[in-house]
């Protein structure tokens, strides 16, 4: 342990620096004046209402995995449900991350060209964060060591003893029980382990590796599936968090490859594609285990997000693989050329992810300087709230804003945080619950088309009054 993490006090220090630097963007960062992200603004709900009493699953339902959910509980548990908790534990999560990357890349390159690598990897996150508090910014430190650990063996032939299993399976849950499709770097390097030893006939350790990683996955789930069933939720954990993504939740259409071609033609993943070349002339200048493993995972992560979608943090998973082609392009530059050639293409490397560090101070300076027009929107909304309910009423928020609740201290009169509209099961519950329920104001959120299907005018037009209106946002209360 003490030789792997002996990287010395200059490259922690930078690596720190890169990662504080990044996460700067966040609204949970300490004195931020933004607004807390959609997605972010779920989990921290969640995590809140589970504080409260609540059961995940059962009265707070939402489609992603516990383990995102017991991070944002612990974090606020530990910092006494202030934000600043999940940024500081961010902060250590993306370190830890960047430590393990380094390691990965200096199996190809020195320590600068390593740092390089990392740096460059890690900015990319400046596109594809989203704020912060994202479900596959969580994953990042098990894809990292997991990663590490298949290079280590496909490169250096380092042992996969019974403890680096039992860290591969424990990271391979962690990231699952994050959300499913996050573990496509264990797909794509298990498929050329399987290769390996078939075509090596070494079907004993195939046998043995397979054994243990079964065994040791099933006991990092037995702690998930334990509580579970001591809470009596079991049947709904797994209903929300594997049948309704598997059969219910309608992804949408396949993007055709016009829609594919644009996302790609979109600057913003040029940080993606570069490096898949990369890894493709790797693979074809020598076709290594090690460079088939690497080129392998980035067609898993590939297929695992989604195409031709905007949801730029579907790529943050990308992040720790980008380093190996990095690594490696800075170390036959080195070695192949001249040091003045070596210096220039390097200043090239650094000159591209200035646009990424250009684009990060424009977003500290957003979440810092000033207070942007949701912030403000924001301040009048949780002023009309906590103005005409007490903090025991109920309200709804049609739309996906669950910053609303958050902010204005109040609880959703539904199960169902946020407004989730590619459900047709959890429109009808959705509209029931809240003719049900009566909430006290009902938040018609910037009166969003997308939102239509879950009609609430019927309920609206006899029991409630709309008593303010906020930038497109309707505020109705109910009639008493």
């Amino acid at each position: 342990m003490k030789k792997f993490l002996k990287t010395g006090t200059f490259i922690y220090t930078v690596l720190f620096g890169v990662c504080l630097f990044i996460l700067l963007q966040s609204p949970v960062a300490p004195y931020a004046k933004s607004v807390i992200g959609v997605d972010s603004g779920i989990y921290i709900y969640s995590a809140r209402q589970i504080l409260d009493g609540q059961l995940m699953y059962k009265d707070i339902v939402d489609n992603k995995g516990p383990f995102l959910y017991l991070i944002n509980l612990v974090a606020l548990l530990i910092f006494n449900r202030h934000f600043i908790g999940i940024w500081i534990f961010e902060v250590f999560s993306l370190f830890a991350a960047s430590i393990i990357m380094y390691k990965s890349a200096r199996f190809f390159t020195c320590k600068i060209s390593s740092i390089a690598a990392v740096a460059g990897s890690l900015l990319y996150l400046v596109i594809c964060l989203g704020r912060g508090n994202m479900t596959e910014e969580w994953a990042l430190p098990y894809i990292s060591l997991a990663m590490y650990i298949f290079t280590d063996y496909l490169k250096n032939n380092k042992p996969l003893t019974v403890l680096r299993l039992f860290i591969l399976s424990l990271t391979f849950v962690l990231a699952f029980m994050l959300r499913a499709n996050l573990v496509a770097v264990w797909a794509g390097f298990g498929i050329v382990l399987l290769i390996k030893w078939i075509v090596e006939k070494r079907y004993r350790e195939l046998i043995r590796s397979l054994s243990f990683i079964i065994l040791f996955a099933a006991l990092s789930l037995l702690p998930f599936l334990f509580y579970f069933y001591y809470k009596g939720i079991l049947t709904d954990a797994v209903y929300w968090v594997f049948t309704f993504n598997m059969f219910d939740y309608n992804s949408g259409s396949p993007e055709s490859l016009s829609a594919i071609l644009r996302t790609f033609l979109n600057i913003s993943y040029i940080g993606i594609i570069f490096p898949f070349l990369i890894a493709i002339y790797m693979f074809f200048r020598d076709r290594s285990l090690i460079r088939g493993g690497v080129l392998s995972a980035l067609i898993f992560t590939l297929l695992s997000c989604s195409l031709g979608h905007s949801f730029w943090h579907y790529y943050t998973i990308f992040v720790p693989l980008l380093v190996i082609p990095y690594s490696y392009l800075l170390s036959i530059i080195k070695e192949n050329i001249s040091k003045r050639i070596y210096i220039f293409i390097f200043t090239l490397f650094i000159a591209f992810y200035s646009v990424f560090v250009g684009r990060q101070l424009w977003l500290i300076y957003d979440n810092y300087m000033r207070k942007n027009d949701n912030a403000l929107k924001m301040e009048k909304l949780t002023e009309i709230i906590t103005r005409n309910t007490k903090p025991t009423d109920k309200i709804l928020v049609k739309g996906q804003q669950t910053q609303v609740y958050l902010y204005s201290n109040r609880t959703s009169a539904t199960r169902f945080p946020y407004t989730q509209e590619r459900s047709s099961l959890v429109k009808e519950r959705y509209v029931k619950e809240a003719a049900e329920a009566l909430p006290k104001l009902i938040i018609q959120y910037d009166n969003e088309n997308r939102f239509d299907s879950f009609s609430l005018d019927s309920l609206l037009n006899n029991r409630y009054q709309l008593i303010e209106t906020v930038k497109n946002t309707e505020i109705w209360k109910l009639n008493e």
